[in-house]
């Protein structure tokens, strides 16, 4: 029950930082989503409450994000990441390399990684803001 708990919690970290971003408020948010409480809404970035799927949608979509980006995969330490990759290993192609990077065999998932890592470069060399890079974040694949 408690690892239920920091997801739900972590999940509505996500929500309200995605929703800060986009510079909305809970009464906004909430008022563009039919359906959707501003109480319902804070109870659900503080973790008390989880939303159902079809509410979860309408929330990233309202935001102009891909749904997947609120999940963090309960993934708050290392060793919860490492078990992650190794759970990914089979089924995505991913390797780890001598040098300890980490190289992807599935040539789709290798190609998403260049695109984030171009976007990366251009925050570095001032090409896009920061909000910008995040946005592009939030939003790939959508």
């Amino acid at each position: 029950m408690a690892k239920c708990k920091r997801k739900q919690r972590l999940l509505g970290k996500s929500i309200r930082r995605i929703r800060m971003r986009r510079n909305m408020t809970q009464r906004e948010l909430a008022n563009a989503i039919e359906g959707t409480s501003e109480s319902a809404l804070r109870s659900y970035e503080l973790g008390e409450r989880r939303p159902k799927q079809n509410t979860l949608e309408r929330i990233a979509e309202t935001l102009d994000v891909a749904p997947a980006c609120f999940d963090t995969y309960g993934i708050e330490r290392y060793d919860e990441l490492v078990h992650a990759l190794f759970l990914l290993e089979d089924r995505f192609g991913i390797e780890p390399c001598a040098d300890g990077s980490i190289r992807f065999t599935d040539e789709a998932i290798q190609s998403c990684v260049c695109t984030w890592r171009d976007w990366k470069e251009f925050l570095e060399k001032g090409k896009i803001t920061r909000e910008e890079y995040e946005n592009r974040k939030d939003s790939f694949l959508r």
